[in-house]
């Protein structure tokens, strides 16, 4: 009887250990996915105000590059921002 129990009982505990490891790695994907989409807002919004710069400095004044640059690196930061204290608090 005892040897039915454990025969039962490792292949069930073995799935839940499984379960619970796959679950894991699955979030840690996704916020690894999430960070790299973040580092590649923040690229374009580097991109974007390197670029706006230029421009500046080639014609002697700045034009509607630079407000478009900025809005895209504050939109970048925000939401890095908001990650990194996603982060902040999945660690306490």
């Amino acid at each position: 009887m005892e040897g039915l129990a454990v025969a039962i009982l490792t292949p069930i505990l073995t799935g839940l250990v499984v379960w619970f490891i796959e679950r894991d790695r699955t979030k840690k994907d996704e916020l690894k996915e999430e960070a790299e989409e973040i580092n590649a807002e923040v690229n374009v919004a580097t991109m974007e105000l390197a670029y706006a710069t230029a421009m500046a400095v080639k014609r002697g004044q700045p034009n509607g590059e630079v407000e478009t640059a900025v809005a895209a690196y504050n939109a970048a930061k925000k939401r890095m921002d908001q990650f990194n204290e996603k982060m902040k608090n999945k660690m306490i």
